[in-house]
């Protein structure tokens, strides 16, 4: 295939569109990346790149990539993408291995059954700001290649692993970690001194990290409340304690 075509194969097609469902990202081992911020960072990256379907305005921009790229209308793209409108483009990329995390780092976040998308993605994103570089969630939290968790990470989803495990194995089988929580009976996160070492324990906004969990945490903490507001997003809390956390 020469690098730049005018058509999509109809198998092309089906294969994009399977890759709006878990099985057909798990069976391919393909994700979709869409709109222009996530393009160009995938293009900067350790991921393989399958091919690029990208805008007609937008040829200009790509006449050095050696990815095979086909040139399309927006409205041609939107019907192919998960975005409501899509008038930049998407990228058929091969997904990475998320069975195993090795070493890790001083500091890990932790997730129990995030299972929005908008949420996982913007917590990956914060953990880029902050630079947390590892994610290790429950089996039954949101799925990393996810689209809408790829498109609301804005290209933070190159610099941050995420890996899927059995939680209570996965803390009892490392020790050399303190493991920490958010819970609302916890101790002032504002006086709290962190460990060097230390797992950061969120669990999902409606049910809170899980009794099967909760037992192994050794310490709690909570972000002290000011108004009349029941709950705070698990996104926010997390940037939240990471800003603290970075503070400390």
């Amino acid at each position: 295939m020469s690098r730049f075509q005018l058509m999509l194969t109809n198998k092309q097609i089906k294969l994009i569109n399977s890759l709006h469902s878990k099985k057909g990202r798990l069976e391919n081992e393909l994700f979709l990346v869409e709109g222009e911020k996530g393009i160009q960072e995938v293009l900067d990256s350790s991921y393989e790149v399958e091919f690029l379907v990208i805008n007609v305005d937008f040829q200009h921009l790509f006449s050095a990539t050696s990815v095979p790229t086909f040139f399309l209308s927006k409205d041609e793209i939107t019907k192919l993408s998960t975005l409501t409108i899509n008038q930049y483009g998407l990228a058929v990329v091969r997904s990475k291995s998320s069975n195993e995390i090795t070493p890790l780092d001083d500091v890990v976040l932790i997730l129990d059954g995030v299972r929005d998308p908008g949420n996982l993605g913007t917590i990956i994103r914060i953990c880029d700001w902050y630079g947390i570089k590892q994610i290790v969630c429950s089996n039954d939290s949101t799925e990393f290649y996810n689209p809408k968790v790829i498109s609301a990470t804005m290209g933070s989803f190159k610099r941050v692993e995420c890996m899927y495990v059995d939680l209570q194995d996965f803390l009892l089988s490392n020790p050399s970690h303190s493991i920490i929580g958010a819970d609302l009976a916890g101790e002032n996160l504002h006086h709290y001194q962190f460990p060097q070492k230390v797992f950061i324990v969120m669990g999902s906004e409606s049910h809170g990290i899980r009794p099967e969990v909760s037992k192994l945490i050794q310490q709690r903490i909570t972000i002290p409340r000011f108004g009349e507001a029941e709950s705070l997003n698990v996104a926010i809390s997390t940037g939240i304690i990471l800003d603290h956390f970075r503070r400390s």
